[in-house]
């Protein structure tokens, strides 16, 4: 059976608007532009307990990238759009019941918890990043 991780980052390498040259690693992002990652977050892994012991369980994550970066408004705007992108992919692919394949587990929805934004930036790149939470059932 995949890693939650796993079935995240291949749903993830779907959005259209990746970059072709840039590597979608795991719990990893380097310090050239343009990078991406899939980030696991801490939490309590059940999200709701049923009455007859069964559960539904959550995993979070960060979807994170190296961006250029510099005082010009438009590269900061095309950054900040990227994820407005994003959140709108992720969005829609919820509502239409396009979710991850989990590899044995049912997916009940993704949701965007925070929007993306600029995280930590030097001079030159910065690192953008939103969190998520997958919601799913497992038997």
């Amino acid at each position: 059976m995949k890693s939650l991780i796993e079935c995240v980052r291949d749903f993830v390498l779907t959005f259209p608007e990746l970059d072709e040259e840039g590597c979608l690693y795991v719990d990893y992002l380097g310090d050239q532009a343009i990078e991406y990652s899939v980030e696991a977050v801490p939490c309590d892994p059940v999200f709701r307990r049923y009455t007859d012991g069964g559960c539904m369980k959550q995993f979070l994550f960060a979807f994170a990238s190296r961006e250029f970066y510099s005082a010009d408004v438009n590269q900061c705007i095309e950054n900040l759009a990227f994820y407005e992108h994003f959140e709108h992919w992720i969005t829609d692919n919820n509502l239409n019941g396009n979710l991850p394949d989990l590899d044995g587990r049912s997916p009940v929805s993704i949701e965007v918890l925070t929007g993306g934004y600029a995280f930590d930036a030097d001079s030159n790149t910065a690192r953008y990043q939103m969190q998520l939470r997958l919601l799913y059932e497992e038997e």
